[in-house]
């Protein structure tokens, strides 16, 4: 092809068509740049194509990340409503005094519940640099609103939630005023003897839970659980609304 243009050119001027030899070149640089910039759409074309897909693809990764956390925020709401019951039921009335001591230990003991959200998929967006371009403005928000401020201020409350549980476990597992035992769903410690009976350790245990230090903790521990039950139900909902919008621009 470019033999064929060239030999177009040196008829033209050997034959002295100056004129039109200039308005040939002008089109054939016409036609590069034509060519160039179909080309360049071309490329632009398959490269947005490509991005498309790319986004595709986190899209539908991140859609599994969401499922996995909505299914682990229903879990820690029960843990959460399950530690507000029990401590709850100390403070409310006296018919927990019926129970055995190992009972009673498990109704008085903190626990914290574990945050497994998984981000992966959003830092991977980060790193391209694509987190602007998931599709409509609200999906983008929605994305950065969930992993930039709700999940940091729910692992903020989970850290903080475990170190104050610790010193909570701490206090009823360590207190000089009785002789604590671990439960026996945690571990079976039956063939350790104790230096009091159950009965007496028992006596001793609901003293603790009726001293006003004792009543504190507890009071403490609810307040805490109250407010994580509150947080976690927010954000399920946060989680379960991105969920949603991300899957309806799937469809698209």
């Amino acid at each position: 092809m470019i033999k064929f243009f060239r030999k177009i050119r040196q008829n033209l001027l050997s034959e002295g068509k100056t004129g039109k030899y200039f308005k040939y070149a002008i089109g054939e640089i016409l036609l590069v740049v034509i060519g160039i910039l179909i080309a360049l759409q071309i490329n632009n074309w398959n490269q947005e194509r490509l991005k498309e897909k790319q986004i595709f693809g986190y899209l539908m990764s991140m859609t599994e990340d969401l499922k996995s956390d909505i299914s682990q925020y229903e879990g820690n709401i029960i843990g959460f409503n399950t530690n507000i019951t029990n401590n709850s039921r100390v403070l409310k009335n006296d018919d927990y005094k019926k129970l055995e001591v190992d009972s009673i230990n498990i109704l008085i003991m903190s626990y914290w519940n574990l945050n497994r959200t998984s981000d992966q998929t959003f830092q991977k967006i980060k790193n391209t640099g694509l987190q602007e371009t998931l599709g409509t403005p609200e999906i983008n928000k929605a994305v950065s609103d969930y992993y930039n401020i709700a999940i940091t201020h729910y692992d903020y409350f989970i850290n903080w939630a475990k170190e104050n549980s610790e010193r909570d476990s701490f206090f009823w597992s360590y207190n000089t005023n009785w002789e604590s035992g671990l439960p026996d769903i945690l571990f079976d410690i039956s063939e350790l003897p104790f230096k009091d009976n159950s009965e007496k350790r028992k006596e001793d245990l609901i003293k603790i839970t009726e001293s006003t230090e004792g009543r504190n903790y507890l009071r403490q521990a609810i307040g805490r659980d109250t407010y994580g039950l509150n947080l976690v139900k927010n954000i399920k909902e946060n989680a379960e609304e991105l969920l949603k919008l991300i899957e309806n621009e799937l469809k698209k």
